[in-house]
């Protein structure tokens, strides 16, 4: 067993330059890299319209091959090239809004799961470590896979903020449940704070909590997990708008192809700029410029 590369706790795709993790082997830091990945592909556009600087330094491009749309970070801000007779843009001039229909790249939902619970995993101290054994195998192998499939407990709570990146550098939470809350509710619920997201996650399956759920009468229905609050002003919503929320289960293990990723984003003004002449075989094209809200 090797340790010779340096193993992110948050991925550095998010912008972690920093923290690293001292016991991940290079085994499993090559697992995790698939999970990353999949994370990432799931993200798609919006990585680019986050403005967060990637492994190699730069905001990365995205490219969508199914329409020829193009996102980029210029010196002054986002540029986006459409193919002519495609409309992957639809823009709404009248309130400074756009709508993009893009196409993220393949990813494997579980793998989100699983990459939100090793963040977690890296947080808890020592002595805590032997009550998540079932989540650290889940974490590194597919032996629970197809029992995971469908589990409510598994579900990732989302917020998405509008407005430049809130969050420039990833930071996470770990938060424990105080012995005055309900019994129903989980022992450890891990909180990701990333560019315009919050990533939500209750630990699963720990021994702590199969002590406690089992001896609530009546027999346990239903395990509480509670939305935690946004940390941002009321200022910044005024500013930008609200916040979306949703509940998505990633509990698939089956890798998603051409799905439809609609990316809703504010711009303060348009300007239409020439391009470069194209060769006569080439489609014509069109560049908006968008500089974000």
């Amino acid at each position: 067993m090797s340790f010779r590369k340096d193993a992110h706790v948050m991925p550095d795709f998010m912008g972690n330059r920093n923290i690293l993790s001292y016991f991940e082997c290079d085994t499993c830091n090559a697992l995790f890299a698939k999970y990353e990945d999949s994370f990432a592909n799931y993200l798609g556009v919006a990585r680019t319209f986050n403005q967060i600087k990637g492994k190699n330094k730069k905001v990365p491009k995205f490219k969508d091959n199914k329409t020829g749309l193009e996102v980029s970070m210029g010196a002054e801000g986002l540029h986006i090239k459409t193919i002519q007779g495609q409309d992957p843009l639809i823009i709404d001039a009248a309130t400074n809004s756009a709508q993009l229909v893009t196409t993220r790249p393949s990813y494997v939902p579980i793998h989100l799961v699983k990459l939100l619970l090793k963040m977690a995993l890296c947080l808890l101290d020592e002595q805590e470590v032997a009550d998540y054994a079932w989540a650290r195998r889940f974490v590194t192998s597919e032996e629970h896979d197809a029992a995971a499939q469908g589990m409510d407990l598994l579900s990732v709570m989302i917020h998405s903020i509008p407005g430049p990146p809130v969050f420039p550098a990833p930071f996470a939470q770990l938060y424990t449940r105080s012995e005055t809350a309900p019994a129903n509710i989980p022992e450890k619920v891990f909180v990701l704070y990333y560019a315009n997201y919050y990533f939500q996650l209750a630990l699963p399956f720990s021994r702590v909590d199969k002590v406690r759920f089992l001896a609530i009468t009546p027999p346990l229905k239903t395990i509480d997990i509670p939305v935690f609050p946004l940390l941002i002003g009321e200022t910044w919503l005024a500013d930008y708008g609200p916040a979306s929320f949703k509940r998505v289960d990633f509990t698939s293990n089956q890798k998603r192809v051409g799905e439809e990723h609609r990316f809703s984003l504010s711009f303060e003004k348009m300007v239409e700029l020439p391009l470069d002449p194209v060769a006569p075989n080439d489609a014509s094209h069109e560049a908006i410029d968008v500089k974000p809200g």
